[in-house]
């Protein structure tokens, strides 16, 4: 009997060793595939250091101001084209210099501007702020692809598709720019949420994708936080079969959003504005961006095919450079991925769901104006992780098959 137990005991300890080494050797594979795909991205970072890191913000700021009141933005008639990139860089000095933010920002509220404030006033640069940005976005991407995936070094190949792309590493490049700043909390306002669903102790992720939504909407046109609201209470109904505490909760915790956007505004009711006057500031933008509703559907022709339907002179249709071809694959296999889903062939899990059905509202509402490539942060990566997941599923599913 001793003999046995020992030998038992033998087998115990070899099983637990082959695990511990093959344990180690998967996490080594998974540092070695994580470094592999921020090469290119850190290279990029690396040629572009100067601009990064460079401080002497003050000079640039008189050359700034001087074409801003030049520019399309001021004059009507002959104005120098001033790219967005400056005039975000121009508006984040001005508003640090104090500015009350709605005399020169019209378009979006102004929290991306204000972190584009702070990064002047920490690094004298208003492009160093991207570093931080960028490295949020990896991780709130490989956050949500592990969950959807539930396989750390599967979660790696949206990953490293997403930021190796143009979309991504020209982010980099042209900087500052209010949709790469409003993308990280985006992700993590669903990453929290998505906590929020599968755990028990779901309050205080409720409360954590409530400030987030709110740096959402307080960082560009709140019609992207919108939907997100919506696409979360949407999927709370559906996930709870009606009404339920959990919904109320989450209910009670979106007041949290308008603080966040009322905050954004500050130094405007510093200037004798009310919280009512925010809101109706927000009435404005909505305006604003009511002009934007043309070309119905053109987002589909662009996002498949290239064919950028430009808004401005004779209308001509162009192709963006930054586009790929894995584009279209990433939508097509989404799609193929929710019709398996409907004949129950493949089955979606609790985050598949709710990318679904972000994806699916967010691309009608885009699909009621013109677009651009701006637009398509807030979707490709999410692309990328259900077309990754379709596929890995597939394969896995053939291979049972094939075992049978």
């Amino acid at each position: 009997m001793a003999h046995k137990k020992n030998t038992i005991n033998k087998k115990h300890k070899i099983l637990s060793l082959g695990f511990l080494k093959a344990e180690k050797v998967q996490k080594f594979i998974f540092v070695i595939a994580f470094l592999l795909i921020l090469v290119k991205p850190v290279q990029i970072a690396v040629e572009n250091r100067i601009s990064l890191l460079s401080p002497g913000f003050e000079k640039e700021y008189e050359q700034y101001k001087k074409k801003y009141y030049s520019s399309q933005f001021v004059q009507k008639k002959n104005p120098v084209i001033m790219p967005d990139e400056v005039f975000r860089s121009f508006a984040g000095g001005a508003f640090l210099k104090g500015l009350n933010p709605i005399l020169i920002t019209h378009d979006h509220p102004p929290l991306g501007n204000y972190m584009i404030a702070a990064s002047i006033l920490f690094f004298d640069n208003p492009r160093s702020l991207m570093i931080p940005i960028l490295a949020m976005i990896i991780l709130g991407v490989y956050l949500l692809s592990r969950m959807a995936d539930g396989n750390s070094l599967l979660a790696l190949v949206p990953l490293g598709v997403f930021i190796n792309e143009p979309l991504f590493t020209n982010k980099i490049i042209y900087a500052p720019l209010v949709e790469p700043l409003q993308l990280p909390f985006l992700l993590f306002a669903f990453y929290f949420f998505i906590r929020a669903v599968k755990d028990k102790k779901y309050i205080k992720w409720f409360i954590l994708t409530s400030i987030f939504l709110g740096i959402v909407i307080s960082t560009r046109f709140f019609v992207t936080g919108g939907i997100m609201v919506f696409c979360m209470i949407s999927y709370l109904i559906y996930d709870r079969r009606g009404v339920d505490k959990k919904l109320i909760y989450f209910i009670l915790t979106l007041p949290l959003l308008l603080v966040v956007l009322i905050l954004s505004y500050t130094r405007t009711m510093m200037d004798g504005y009310s919280v009512i006057q925010i809101f109706g500031i927000q009435k404005y933008i909505l305006a604003y961006h009511k002009s934007k509703f043309i070309l119905p559907f053109s987002f589909w022709d662009l996002l498949l095919f290239n064919r950028w339907h430009t808004w401005w002179g004779d209308w001509k249709i162009s192709s963006d450079p930054q586009w790929l071809v894995l584009w279209p694959i990433s939508v097509v296999l989404t799609g193929v991925y929710f019709l398996f889903s409907l004949i129950r062939k493949i089955t979606f899990n609790e985050t598949e769901k709710i990318m679904i059905l972000w994806l699916g509202v967010y691309t009608l509402t885009l699909s009621t104006g013109f677009s651009s490539t701006n637009y398509f942060l807030p979707i490709i990566p999410f692309f990328y992780i259900l077309a990754t997941s379709f596929l890995y599923k597939s394969y896995m599913f053939l291979l049972k098959r094939m075992n049978k």
